[in-house]
């Protein structure tokens, strides 16, 4: 734990505990969490498992040391708030989500969290917590992966106000029914919501940046595509007559990649993105 400063100590003291909680706490509080798991021998930390149920207890513990004060809300998810200068003003959140993947890495989701309460314990530290202009509130999410209901957002889902009771109807592999977890959720109105996030994918190492700043999200979009065609015998139907959907399959994969690659060549498109043709 950093040590406690004085009236008495030096600026240079001062910078060295920033140091401390910024870097060097920061770095241990992700080990530690990258520890608590339902499994052994990797990382799984799946919606309201007992190891969920841990970690959210630690975390808990580390908002009430940077001087926030804490609930966990009917879906599990985990809040620590500082009211500021207005407590009736709308909050900025933010933070990340508590829960992993199957064989996670401790960065996922536990860097949002553990980047934003050091930042404020900073300004707790430097009683400059209370000084804030509006509130702001850290979210631990309980459920962003869906790997236990295969119904992903579930925490964010109710922050949001758009979590529907058509989510309670599914089963976890134990058969543990979502309807026995859930009681409604309020959303309260927000300001904004910021947070810290690692990348996952290669582009910054790849530039030579340690940070970027994220100017819009990918967005997905599921549809199912049925391909027929025709069955011919394997020796006697000509090359030129057979319609093989693997092959058009393959064929449409292959489209799909190099649109991708290459949008300009496929797409026309406004600047605003407002519309596109092919």
């Amino acid at each position: 734990m950093p040590r406690q400063i004085g009236v008495e100590d030096a600026k240079g003291v001062k910078n060295d505990l920033f140091l401390e909680v910024l870097r060097d706490e920061a770095v241990a509080r992700l080990n530690e969490l990258g520890k608590v798991s339902d499994s052994d021998g990797y990382l799984e930390r799946t919606y309201l498992s007992p190891a969920s149920i841990i970690a959210g207890n630690i975390i808990r513990s580390w908002m009430e040391e940077a001087g926030l004060r804490m609930w966990v809300d009917q879906m599990g998810n985990v809040h620590g708030r500082v009211d500021g200068m207005n407590s009736s003003a709308k909050s900025l959140l933010t933070g990340s989500h508590l829960d992993t993947v199957i064989d996670a890495g401790i960065f996922d989701g536990a860097l949002g969290i553990i980047s934003a309460l050091s930042a404020l314990k900073v300004l707790n530290i430097n009683e400059q917590l209370k000084k804030l202009k509006w509130p702001v509130e850290v979210i631990a999410f309980s459920d962003e992966e869906g790997v236990r209901f295969q119904s992903t957002f579930l925490g964010s889902a109710a922050i949001a106000g758009v979590f529907t009771i058509d989510f309670v109807q599914w089963s976890d592999s134990a058969k543990c029914s979502k309807r026995e977890l859930y009681r409604k959720y309020d959303p309260e109105s927000v300001w904004g919501y910021i947070k810290l996030h690692i990348e996952q994918g290669p582009v910054l190492e790849s530039v030579g940046l340690p940070l970027g700043m994220v100017k819009g999200i990918a967005g997905q979009t599921r549809i199912k595509v049925t391909v027929r065609g025709s069955q011919g015998h394997a020796r006697t139907v000509p090359m030129s007559m057979r319609q093989d959907p693997m092959v058009a399959a393959a064929e449409l994969i292959v489209l799909l990649e190099s649109i991708c690659k290459r949008l300009e060549d496929f797409l026309s498109y406004d600047d605003q993105c407002k519309g596109f043709s092919m």
